[in-house]
């Protein structure tokens, strides 16, 4: 009997750690709002351009095997690579790189894989998260490290839920997202090959956004990235000189989040998660773990923090997410 794919996703979605990567670069989608309009519709869409040496192209279980890249899996990635070591810039036959003109829209196609709805899918009644992309300022260059997953790399603006333009067909108390997009204006760039890293946030930060926060144009600091995928875009037809922006006119920001940074300083914590030693500021150890409405905080142990989850604040980066095999001093 032949199984369809997107009956085979959803049974895998509900038994599956969360996971997702960015499928294509260059979406077109002939009938999107058609399909937007009525899920039942079958997508008509072509891929023109692809992420870094694309493999077992539409074999969703393969891929799952030996594409995606688990950012905080510290048995998987102990250098801490913001890519997949496999994911070099090579591009093989039929899976090419984007070519793209500055002010052009790349429609991005990530696999929603069972986690696009708050009220369905697994796991149930968790926050879907963001796709964010990030740059390293300037033509080949690269970003090779996951603390280089910053703010300061963020490309302004370009950040979206990660199932803000999906599309999902919802039989009855089943989904099957045909599609999950994320569109990017291609900023004002100069010509030749151009480095990105497509990040999905979707773990719980230790960071919080101010109050007068805007999801469509500041950082979300709430949310730590969890899976990454890169690629290039091959800028052509451009007028520019430089590339040392990271924003878009397009895509603009006055992000009015507050760096961690500012909580390592001004919070009280409490060391060794003792109710009997608050301290604050330079007095305090530098891993930092939420515990309801307070902050518990330790020191290094053989360099690094010693729980996952912590926010360094030496380093000013949240470290990896803590894994279901480790004790954390917080719920």
């Amino acid at each position: 009997m032949k199984i369809q794919l997107a009956s085979l996703i959803s049974v895998l979605a509900a038994s599956a750690s969360a996971h997702s990567w960015l499928e294509c670069v260059d979406t077109d989608v002939a009938n999107y709002e058609a399909a937007r309009a009525n899920p039942d519709l079958e997508v008509q869409q072509t891929c023109k351009g692809y992420p870094r040496n694309k493999v077992n192209n539409n074999d969703w279980i393969q891929e799952s095997k030996t594409y995606l890249w688990d950012l905080n899996n510290n048995s998987l990635n102990p250098d801490g690579l913001a890519c997949r070591p496999s994911q070099t810039n090579n591009y093989p036959a039929g899976v090419p790189m984007t070519t793209a003109k500055p002010g052009q829209t790349l429609r991005m196609r990530h696999w929603g894989n069972g986690h696009s709805r708050y009220d369905m899918g697994s796991p149930l009644h968790k926050d879907p998260g963001v796709v964010r992309l990030y740059y390293p300022g300037k033509k080949e260059t690269d970003i090779k490290l996951k603390s280089e997953l910053v703010e300061q790399n963020w490309i302004r603006g370009a950040q979206a839920n990660f199932s803000g333009n999906a599309i999902i067909q919802i039989t009855g108390d089943k989904m099957n997202e045909k599609a999950n997009y994320f569109d990017f204006v291609v900023p004002n760039w100069e010509n030749g090959r151009h480095s990105l890293v497509w990040a999905w946030a979707w773990e719980k930060s230790i960071a919080s956004n101010p109050a007068n926060f805007n999801p469509t144009t500041d950082y979300n600091n709430a949310l730590m990235n969890s899976w990454t995928t890169c690629f290039d875009i091959l800028i052509e037809g451009s007028t520019a000189t430089g590339s040392t922006d990271t924003g878009s006119t397009s895509q603009p920001s006055t992000s009015s989040s507050a760096p961690a940074t500012s909580m390592c300083s001004s919070k009280t914590c409490l060391k060794g998660g003792m109710a009997a030693n608050p301290c604050t500021g330079s007095d305090c150890p530098p891993c930092w773990y939420a515990a309801g409405d307070n902050y518990n905080c330790f020191d290094y142990k053989d360099g690094k923090c010693p729980f996952g989850g912590a926010y360094d604040c030496d380093k000013n980066l949240q470290t990896r997410g803590a894994t279901r095999f480790e004790r954390t001093p917080f719920k």
